[in-house]
């Protein structure tokens, strides 16, 4: 499935828009066109499950006045990525690249997500990072190479 393909069904379906998936700072430079900083292989991933789960999955909610706006791409002068810079210590998360997103999905907990998305695994395009023991749901697409679909890890 091409890239833009992959967005096209992401907008008709209503699954997400571009505010959901980027930080305010990124949105309000960029609009619409944000889409170009997150991965091909990420979204591809996060529209194979939302389609298959067939519940909504929530990201950022900044543009509604929610209090979450760091849990898709992260820019360089969200308060995440600049604490550590002014701490000096590299900053490689995969918000910063458009590869990893925070989110949750409706009626069910981080855990079942985590068990659903395990059970479900044969439906992933890509091999994927799942972070363990976390109240939401970590999300990325970094592949550590080891031939396993799902990776766990603990920050």
């Amino acid at each position: 499935m091409t890239r833009q393909r992959i967005i096209q069904e992401i907008k008709a379906n209503g699954y997400f828009i571009i505010q959901e998936l980027v930080c305010k700072h990124t949105f309000q430079r960029f609009g619409d066109k944000a889409w170009q900083f997150l991965d091909t292989e990420l979204l591809h991933t996060l529209l194979v499950i939302r389609k298959a789960i067939n519940k909504p999955i929530y990201i950022n909610n900044w543009d509604g006045g929610g209090s979450f706006s760091q849990r898709g791409l992260r820019c360089n002068v969200c308060q995440l990525s600049k604490n550590k810079t002014g701490k000096n210590l590299i900053y490689l998360s995969s918000h910063c690249n458009g590869a990893g997103v925070d989110f949750d999905v409706k009626g069910m907990t981080a855990q079942e997500v985590r068990n659903w998305i395990s059970e479900n695994q044969v439906l992933l395009p890509y091999p994927i990072r799942l972070e363990s023991g976390v109240t939401w749901v970590h999300l990325d697409v970094y592949d550590v190479q080891n031939g396993k679909r799902i990776n766990y890890f603990s920050a």
